[in-house]
């Protein structure tokens, strides 16, 4: 499990504390409210959140400012198809292509698997007096990215997944000049939803040398 660690958002001007999700923030996290836009987000941390925690189909972190809770998010194991079909229409092969090129030049190696092993992004929320801040971005960028990395590292995975409406997808993860910080994801699949991929290869392999004896830990940064 890791361990709690407190961060510094600039955005915010203080300083935040991420927690594993335990019995004394169910309270908090089933008052979570994300505001108009963020029903999806607001339905899962007060009615599913504790339970899919607590039957390990996900991993929820609580990330709390002053003892309140500002944001959670959640991880899992995912994969990404690489497979091409016969009948795979020609934009999601172009991805797809794009996709396996891109992780055959970050690995070094051919990839000889239909799928690669990622992290998945599953719920990601904040609460409604946070929003439209640059928060969230800078959540994701020094919180949500490293948490995955080191979750990679320990039990494989080539990436970020996240799943996101076509708006939220377009407004967040794929506009770097408003939102800099999620620069690096690529579409994987496009339709009402999108399918997004953030590729972290050389910061997963360098955690796994530090925990394989490859390098000392402390060599690490």
């Amino acid at each position: 499990m890791l361990k709690p660690y407190e961060v510094e958002l600039e955005t915010l001007g203080g300083i935040v504390r991420v927690e594993f999700l335990r019995t004394d923030h169910v309270e908090l996290i089933r008052s979570f409210d994300s505001g108009e836009g963020g029903e999806e987000q607001t339905e899962f941390a007060r009615n599913v959140a504790w339970k899919s925690h607590e039957r390990c189909l996900s991993t929820v972190f609580v990330i709390l400012h002053e003892d309140s809770l500002m944001s959670y998010f959640t991880l899992s194991p995912f994969i990404v198809s690489l497979k091409i079909r016969d009948n795979t229409p020609k934009n999601k092969r172009v991805l797809v292509e794009e996709l396996r090129t891109r992780l055959v030049e970050l690995l070094g190696m051919d990839i000889k698997y239909s799928s690669v092993p990622t992290i998945l992004l599953g719920q990601f929320g904040l609460q409604r007096e946070y929003r439209g801040m640059g928060v969230g971005g800078e959540i994701l960028a020094k919180v949500i990215k490293p948490y995955a990395v080191l979750y990679a590292a320990q039990i494989g995975g080539t990436g970020l997944s996240l799943h996101a409406k076509k708006e939220v997808a377009k407004k967040f993860y794929l506009d770097h000049k408003k939102n800099p910080l999620a620069e690096g994801f690529q579409i994987v699949s496009a339709g009402s939803t999108y399918e997004l991929f953030y590729p972290f290869v050389t910061e997963a392999e360098a955690v796994r040398r530090a925990l394989t004896g490859s390098i000392r830990p402390e060599e690490f940064r």
